[in-house]
């Protein structure tokens, strides 16, 4: 009885609830305009590279293939910018940014850009919005892992113990392991290209850390890295980051591949580009490549 009459009083609710609901109206919300979006890093101990795509709308259509949740090529190709103006100045100096022909969106720089405490100016124009946005950064002192080595490892995992010498002062860093994909069909990886090229690095894990919560110069952490067997290769890169780089990325809750970022809204997130979104960043990371067959 007790069960009939619980069921009897949630039908009843419901009829409640449904007969005060209002009639459906319709809503039309302006779409908003759409902006340059930015992402950037140092190719390790060479030149930078900077990453434009355009923002686009969370309704948008068209943005998977019909049916799947596979990203339509036409919706990337529309948010990709392919012939921008990009351009770094330091000192005086305006070096011109050369587009990538096999990665498009992406631009490299035509010198090493690798000065510590400099600080770089990006301007970057947009023929076919008619936009420009600009940003600045500065380049921090490189920092590297002196020892890494893995603690345990599974049959879909590995678990990481490094060591690093933190800076004086207040300090920011970012931990990312890749490891080639699956896609690619490549059987080892390379980080010291161009980190963002589709297929090429799958991105395993990223790891923000902050020296506010140690007390040592030197700084020990474990981090345990899921979706690698123990026969793997995997690539690490470690880069000592901007506060306010690392204020975008905890926001942005993801530290991905940089050519990743865009899929992610820009609303509401920190950023240094003017009139635009994403972050103008120019750190040089650190990189280790480790063949875990030998440990």
């Amino acid at each position: 009885m007790k069960f009939t009459i619980k069921y009897l009083l949630v039908g009843l609710m419901a009829t409640i609830i449904f007969s005060c609901r209002p009639a459906p109206l319709d809503i039309s919300i302006a779409p908003q305009p759409t902006k340059l979006v930015i992402a950037s890093q140092i190719i390790p101990s060479s030149v930078m590279a900077v990453l434009v795509t355009r923002s686009f709308s969370a309704l948008e259509k068209g943005t998977f293939e019909s049916g799947t949740g596979v990203v339509s090529p036409d919706f990337i190709n529309n948010i990709i910018v392919q012939n921008a103006f990009v351009t770094v100045s330091y000192d005086g100096i305006i070096d011109t940014l050369i587009a990538v022909d096999t990665i498009p969106g992406v631009y490299l720089s035509a010198k090493k850009l690798l000065i510590p405490f400099q600080s770089y100016t990006l301007h970057v124009y947009d023929p076919k919005l008619n936009e420009s946005i600009s940003a600045e950064t500065q380049m921090l002192p490189f920092v590297k892992i002196d020892t890494i080595f893995p603690t345990a490892k599974t049959d879909t995992s590995v678990t990481l113990k490094f060591k690093f010498i933190d800076l004086p002062g207040q300090n920011w860093y970012l931990f990312n392991a890749y490891k080639a994909s699956e896609k690619s069909g490549l059987a080892d990886l390379d980080v010291n290209t161009v980190p963002f090229k589709i297929g090429e690095n799958q991105l395993l894990q990223s790891q923000l850390i902050t020296d506010l919560v140690y007390n040592n110069d030197t700084i020990e952490i474990t981090s345990t890295i899921n979706g690698v067997s123990p026969t793997d290769t995997i690539g690490i890169t470690f880069a000592n980051i901007t506060e306010g780089h690392f204020s975008f990325l905890s926001a942005q809750n993801s530290t991905g591949d940089l050519f990743s970022q865009f899929f992610h809204s820009p609303l509401n997130i920190p950023t240094n580009v003017i009139n635009g979104f994403g972050f103008f960043s120019a750190y040089d990371p650190d990189i280790k490549v480790m063949d875990l067959n030998k440990y």
